[in-house]
């Protein structure tokens, strides 16, 4: 087995949901979170079998059953305000993009601060496994057992693979294996370090914790993507949601409440927001535009806007705010897939969105 390309593999759902986006790229994010609410319906019908579990069944079957996004029009800014989430991303598509997505901006926040003050590190995406197994609880205890025998063994200062790295983030993440069947277990971790990791060196000392396992892989982020090799991390709750019903609540059974992501060294103390709203920090004293969405048969569909103005402290503000500002935006069906359309056209020639087209 040899780990997939993070390019490749990475679910673009995370890729900062909800952080900078502005009005053009609503209707494809409205379609996203659609998508991922009939998955969440797949999976509570199949745990309606399971009497066991009919207050999360209910939680989960309303999940997402309706959006609030303020638009702050004179900013172009859409965020997340409201909505019915279950919190349970494990089970959850929907709440499990949500928190990815969270946990993402967390740690690509602490990332710029790490790389201001300690400018020579560089971060590596590494990929450990153990062998496939029938036990999903008793595959995750060996995995977990390992990964922190190897960190004891850096700590111990007697010489280890992991001796050049300052700090780490990783998540643990389960799946079929293709090919056997069985639970495939495996974890991806950003290390940040000066000269890398010696790929043959880990894989000895892998090798001699899990006593099943030489299988690893340690490959440098690109400068210029650092969001994607980020992202295999962050990416763990998306796909515990994105298997089989079964296998899903089998996973979310074994493994809910069990800590998942992880870190260490300067990556230490990064906190997550609980929260799966958007942060409007900054914004609060723009006019906005609320838009509310119901869930209907066929998706998302805008049932209701309403103009808000906020009180300003200094009289006159949101004066000079809308002075400075474009008409406030129809949010029609065909305005909404026009500025989609423009969206798509300036990605293929490379052009910033809020730029003339040429």
């Amino acid at each position: 087995m040899s780990p997939g390309d993070p390019k490749r593999e990475n679910p673009e759902e995370l890729a900062f949901d909800g952080v900078s986006d502005g009005i053009e790229a609503l209707p494809q994010r409205v379609d996203r979170y659609g998508k991922a609410k009939k998955g969440a319906l797949d999976i509570g019908e199949y745990m309606a079998t399971l009497p066991t579990y009919a207050k999360q069944t209910k939680r989960l079957l309303s999940c997402g059953d309706y959006l609030v996004f303020n638009h702050y029009w004179t900013v172009d800014k859409v965020k997340l305000h409201g909505a019915s989430l279950c919190c349970m991303h494990l089970l959850c598509p929907l709440c499990a993009i949500r928190r990815g997505a969270k946990a993402l901006g967390a740690y690509m926040d602490r990332w710029e601060v790490i790389k201001a003050e300690k400018p020579h590190l560089r971060p590596f995406l590494v990929t450990l496994t153990v062998k496939d197994g029938e036990d999903l609880e008793e595959r995750f205890k060996h995995l977990q057992k390992a990964q922190h025998e190897l960190w004891k063994r850096k700590l111990r200062g007697r010489g280890s693979s992991l001796d050049g790295v300052a700090g780490a983030v990783w998540s643990y993440e389960f799946k079929r294996g293709k090919n056997s069947g069985l639970w495939h277990p495996h974890l991806h971790m950003i290390a940040l370090c000066e000269n890398g990791i010696d790929q043959f060196l880990l894989s000895q000392e892998w090798h001699n914790i899990t006593g099943d396992s030489f299988i690893v892989d340690v490959r440098p982020i690109s400068e210029n993507d650092q969001v994607s090799g980020f992202m295999e991390v962050f990416k763990y709750a998306v796909k515990f949601s994105d298997q089989p019903a079964a296998d899903t609540v089998h996973a979310w059974r074994i493994l809910g409440g069990k800590r998942l992501l992880a870190s260490s060294g300067c990556f230490r103390g990064v906190v997550v927001p609980e929260s799966l709203m958007d942060d409007e920090e900054g914004l609060q004293d723009l006019p906005y535009v609320q838009l509310f969405y119901r869930f209907l048969a066929k998706g998302y569909t805008l049932t209701k806007r309403k103009e808000c103005v906020p009180v300003l402290r200094r009289p006159g503000e949101l004066r000079k705010a809308a002075a400075r500002a474009p008409v406030v935006p129809s949010y029609s069906a065909a305005d909404f897939q026009a500025a989609y359309e423009v969206r798509l056209l300036r990605a293929k020639v490379h052009q910033p969105i809020g730029k003339q087209v040429i």
